[in-house]
């Protein structure tokens, strides 16, 4: 059976590392060298990078014309499956994977897979309460200045001038933004390996996120990079014309598929913090 790791207030019994199973190794590591536990991780879980390779390979082939063939429905259809398989299922199994190798208790792949569908519509919950969350209460930041806006004379926009506005703005929407989606960041970890509910998994990523803020800054930090690693490629420039522009695309296809994998490497790694520091 898959493991479950929770709090200590939420473990029965003891909690601590030697009833847990998790040696003082793991909790000692960096951020760095979990990504380097990670790695080591695929290679000795190949059904991982299998997995993701298959995902990956299906979102080149849905980028090209090869799949034209297909009626647009049905290519919707794959899209929306690819998407909810790399964005949920594998960073769900990637997860109960990882926390089983942690725990000194490894995890079959049909273990992995059943506590990852098992999971699913929980995890679901989480997801669509961090997107709510990360866009309305964003936005309710907004309405004191669109109410102090229609209460001043004037046109406020051109008193003070459009770029200085939507600067103002997109600060003012920025900064609850990417705060909440810092705190709710480990809430698919919980979710998951800790088996707790959409709202409880939403607390206790906000009490991880608060008492090692350091070390979870430094993650966000890697998050971004990860990020900006998978969707820039993708608006790359022409980088010449005639034959040099022609490699271009294979350029983007080869960026987007490495960030994907990195991206994966990155679930492994959320997965292990989550573990480290819950137990530590």
């Amino acid at each position: 059976m898959a493991p479950t790791v929770r709090t200590r207030d939420d473990t029965e019994g003891c909690g601590c590392l030697d009833c847990r199973n998790v040696s003082t190794v793991a909790t000692n590591r960096t951020v760095l060298d979990a990504l380097v536990w990670s790695v080591r991780l695929f290679r000795s879980r190949p059904s991982i990078p299998a997995s993701a390779g298959v995902i990956v390979l299906v979102n080149r082939l849905l980028e090209t014309d090869a799949i034209d063939v297909l009626p647009t429905p049905a290519i919707g259809v794959i899209e929306a499956l690819t998407a909810f398989a790399f964005v949920v299922l594998l960073r769900a199994y990637v997860g109960t994977i990882a926390a089983g190798e942690l725990t000194n208790d490894p995890v079959t792949i049909r273990e992995g897979l059943h506590r990852s569908v098992s999971r699913t519509p929980a995890l679901g919950g989480v997801i669509l309460l961090v997107v709510f969350a990360v866009m309305t209460l964003p936005f309710l930041a907004l309405l004191p200045l669109f109410v102090l806006g229609g209460a001043l004379p004037g046109n406020p926009v051109e008193v003070i001038g459009f770029p200085a506005a939507a600067a103002v703005g997109g600060v003012v929407f920025a900064v609850p933004f990417l705060l909440l989606l810092f705190k709710f960041w480990f809430a698919p970890e919980a979710c998951v390996i800790g088996r707790y509910g959409p709202v409880e998994s939403l607390r206790v990523s906000w009490h991880m996120t608060t008492n090692y803020r350091g070390k979870l800054v430094l993650v966000a930090v890697i998050a971004v990079g990860s990020a900006l690693g998978l969707y820039l490629p993708t608006h790359l420039p022409e980088i010449g014309a005639g034959g040099v522009g022609s490699v271009t695309p294979v350029l983007t296809a080869i960026s987007s598929s490495v960030g994907e994998l990195l991206s994966i490497v990155w679930a492994s790694a959320y997965a292990h913090i989550y573990v480290q520091e819950l137990v530590s």
